[in-house]
Parts: structure tokens; C-alpha cells; sequence
């Protein structure tokens, strides 16, 4: 009798264990009964990311006046902007509403170190990572678009939030260290620039860059080859943890991979190199701010074939997600120490990730490297000056209807920057070729033109 009973408990217990393990590809059980397998799949906002916090949060551009020198730097080979974060640290660390002035303007002294940043980031990113609790410093100035060195007082920095410029005036801050590099520079090395340029009687009020050659075509491939079955299997098999032998795989005909469980959470690589993640399995209930939000970005991102060479934090968003808030963080790089412009006609980025709550929603990843074995391909090639292509697209009495011809005369004076770059149409297999081209911003406009030819590609 005893041995009956025993072997009846027995039979149940497989026949339970069999439920709960079918439960996991069928159905989703009450609470109690689930295993968490998802667990290891949220992002853990305790977790710190190996990634330098700076080497991210960072500048695009170094922009340097002193005395009758002018150049713009895409590298940070002179150190300025780990020297400029003690010095920020030691500004905001004195802040208080009393000690600091103001003005709704944009302030330049006589000779500068101006530090421009992709975008506005939230100074509290920055208060956050210093360990600086101020929320008066936090709600006043909000953001940081750029960072002005005073290299006439060692004493005195500038930061301008995108609508007023605040002046940072104390004995803790001393700013001898970059003073003492500019002032050792060789700026004959570095890009010339025009000062005072004009078009007709129209001034241009920025320095115009003289660069006459470029590397151009740039072959590049993507980080991601669809073909290699066993690295995308070892990237899946990282994203989905636990849940990877109930996954339904598949390819489809244009050869994308695509990788599913319970249609909540999806990993497709799409064949030209594009890598989507979408999860929809995460905990709404809690929140982060921008600073913890963009540490699980971080950490993500680390487990997914890391921060890209020469990335920077390029875009923040607020997103709403059934209910809850969150961040979109886009991610750009460079590539020859020139920024990449991506099509806007596809929709494409280099890294963007979704942080909802305590977790990634969607990561989506298209990088894209130099192509060595065609390095000797690559030549460097005469652009046409900034100028004439600004004055080749510029309308006038003989423009005809068929001419595209983007730029008017009223739009000279508020040119407010000027740059080479590389585009990227994107999204295009065949396409594996970076091109130079001039960017001539214009208020939150932007126009991006073929360096050698001078023809409109895109306005954004």
C-alpha cells in the first residue's frame, strides 16, 4: 500500500513538473506558479557600467580662439575634455542662486575654449555623476549645450543651456591646465578657417573651414555579417538567457533572422547588418530618472557588442510607454574623426535604445566599419570650397523652377555653422560606401551637400 502511494505522489509530481514546463512555451501562469525567466533580461539600475560615463557625455567639437588663431577640433587629442569635467565638477560643486550670474544670451569672452555638444544634456547626468545634490542648480539651468573655457581668467568658465548663459566666477575653479595646452598649440597643424567671409554684400558670421581634400569614397562594412549563423546564435542566445530553447527562429526571404518568444519579445538582424531588439516583458511599475536610465542604457549596451568605437551620446528623448514615461537615447560615432550623418529618408541610427521603467524596450544597432581589405582604394580628393557650395545653391534672379537650389539670401546672415562630414544612406546592402559631404546648418535647419560636386543630397 505504501508503495502505491508512493508511486502515485511520484506520477503526480511529473505529471505537475510536465504543466509547468509546457506552461513556459503555452501559457503564462498565474504569478505563483511562473518561474521568473525574464529576470535576467531587465536591465539592473544598480548595475555600473564599465563604459567611462565621459567617454559618452561628451562633446562633438572643440572650438579654440586665441589671439589671431581659429580652429575647430573633432578629437579630443589635447585632453580638454577630461580636463574641462574637473573643472565643471569644481563650478557646479560652488553654485548657489546668489553667487552666479546670468544673461539670456549666448556670451563669448575676448579668447575661448568653447565645448559644443551634440544636443542639450540634462545636467543632471552630470550633478548625478559627481555625486552633487543641488536641485536649485538642477531646476534652474536644466541643461548644458556648451561649455565656454574664459582663457583670459583662470577663474571663470560659461555654460550655456540653450536659451541663457550662466557665469561660473569662483577661486575653486582653475582653468591653468587648458590654458597653458592652448597656448603650447600648434595651430598649423589643424583646419584654417575664413574670417568674415561674405556673399554679395551679405556677411557670413562664422569662420568658415578652408579643408580643400577628404578621403572619398569610404568602403565600410557592417559589424554584423546575417551569414555568420553562429555569432547571431551567440548574440541570441545572450538576449533571450533562460527563454532561449523555447524561441521560435526563423528566415525569412530577404534573408533577415528573426528570433521570437511568446511575440512579446523579439530579436530580428536584418541582412544588411541592422540588429532590432523589442521586449515588451518588463516592469512598469517602477521608475528611473535620465541619469539611471542611461546607466541601464549603458550596461545594455556592454552586453551587446559594446559601446562603439569613437560613439557618443548623441540625442536624448522623453518617450511614453503604455502609461509610462521613459528615454530614447541615440548614439552616433565618427568615422576618420569626421561625425556620420545618417539618412533621414530611412529612418536610421547608429545605436538607439527605448528605457522604460527599470528596462530596455527596443535596442536597434547599425554600425558600420572600414572596409581594411579596400584601404588602398581610398584616396584623398579635392571638395569644393565651403563657399561655392554655399553660393552654388544659393537662389537668385536666374534660378529656374527645375534648379533645386535650397538656400535664399536672407538665410546667409544666420548660417550658424559649417562642417565636413561623411552620409550614409543606410539600410542599403550594396551600399557600402561612406560619402564626403558639406553640412551648412542654418537655425534648426540642416542641409547637407555633396563635397565634390556641391549638389543637394537631404535637408532635415
Amino acid at each position: 500500500m505504501l508503495l502505491q502511494k508512493m508511486k502515485n505522489l511520484f506520477l503526480l509530481l511529473m505529471v505537475l513538473l510536465c504543466i509547468l514546463l509546457g506552461s513556459q512555451v503555452w501559457l503564462k501562469l498565474p504569478e505563483f506558479l511562473n518561474y521568473d525567466l525574464e529576470k535576467d533580461n531587465v536591465a539592473n539600475k544598480k548595475e555600473i557600467p564599465e563604459t567611462n560615463i565621459w567617454n559618452v557625455v561628451k562633446p562633438l567639437k572643440s572650438i579654440i580662439k586665441y589671439k589671431d588663431n581659429y580652429t575647430v577640433l573633432y578629437t579630443d587629442e589635447y585632453n580638454f575634455w577630461n580636463k574641462t569635467v574637473s573643472i565643471l565638477t569644481e563650478g557646479l560643486k560652488s553654485y548657489s542662486e546668489g553667487n552666479i550670474s546670468y544673461t539670456d544670451s549666448v556670451v563669448f569672452p575676448t579668447q575661448y575654449l568653447k565645448l559644443d555638444f551634440p544636443t542639450n544634456m540634462p545636467i543632471k547626468i552630470f550633478t548625478k555623476h559627481m555625486g552633487i545634490n543641488n536641485e536649485s542648480l538642477v531646476d534652474n539651468i536644466n541643461n548644458i549645450k556648451n561649455i565656454i573655457i574664459d582663457l583670459d581668467k583662470r577663474n571663470t568658465i560659461y555654460i550655456y543651456n540653450g536659451v541663457d548663459t550662466y557665469k561660473f566666477e569662483n577661486d575653486t575653479i582653475n582653468t591653468e591646465s587648458i590654458n597653458t595646452t592652448i597656448e603650447n598649440l600648434d595651430f598649423n597643424k589643424h583646419t584654417k578657417y575664413s574670417i568674415d567671409e561674405k556673399i554679395g554684400e551679405d556677411k557670413i558670421n562664422i569662420p568658415l573651414p578652408l579643408e580643400e581634400y577628404a578621403l572619398n569614397p569610404v568602403f565600410v562594412q557592417s559589424e554584423l555579417d546575417v551569414f555568420d549563423t553562429e555569432e547571431i546564435n551567440k548574440i541570441a542566445k545572450n538576449y533571450f538567457k533562460n527563454n532561449y530553447e523555447y524561441v521560435r527562429k526563423s528566415v525569412e526571404l530577404n534573408g533577415n533572422r528573426v528570433y521570437m518568444y511568446r511575440t512579446e519579445k523579439v530579436l530580428k538582424i536584418q541582412a544588411e547588418g541592422l540588429l532590432d531588439f523589442y521586449n515588451s516583458m518588463i516592469d512598469l511599475e517602477k521608475s528611473q530618472d535620465v541619469y539611471d536610465s542611461l546607466m541601464s542604457a549603458l550596461v545594455f549596451i556592454e552586453d551587446f557588442l559594446g559601446f562603439p568605437k569613437d560613439g557618443y551620446l548623441s540625442n536624448i528623448e522623453i518617450i511614453q510607454y503604455e502609461g509610462t514615461y521613459g528615454y530614447r537615447f541615440t548614439f552616433s560615432y565618427k568615422i576618420l574623426n569626421r561625425p556620420i550623418m545618417f539618412s533621414k529618408v530611412r529612418e536610421n541610427a547608429a545605436l538607439e535604445i527605448d528605457v522604460i521603467g527599470d528596462g530596455v524596450v527596443s535596442y536597434k544597432r547599425f554600425i558600420r566599419n572600414i572596409d581594411e581589405s579596400q584601404r588602398d582604394e581610398m584616396k584623398d580628393i579635392q571638395v569644393l570650397p565651403a563657399i561655392e557650395v554655399i553660393n552654388k545653391n544659393l537662389q537668385n534672379e536666374e534660378t529656374s523652377q527645375e534648379e533645386l537650389k535650397p538656400l535664399k539670401k536672407e538665410m546667409i546672415k544666420d548660417i550658424s555653422n559649417v562642417y565636413l562630414g561623411y552620409f550614409d544612406l543606410s539600410r542599403i546592402s550594396k551600399e557600402q560606401v561612406l560619402r564626403v559631404v558639406w553640412v551648412v546648418e542654418i537655425g534648426n535647419r540642416s542641409y547637407i551637400f555633396n563635397a565634390i560636386r556641391g549638389s543637394l543630397i537631404e535637408e532635415w
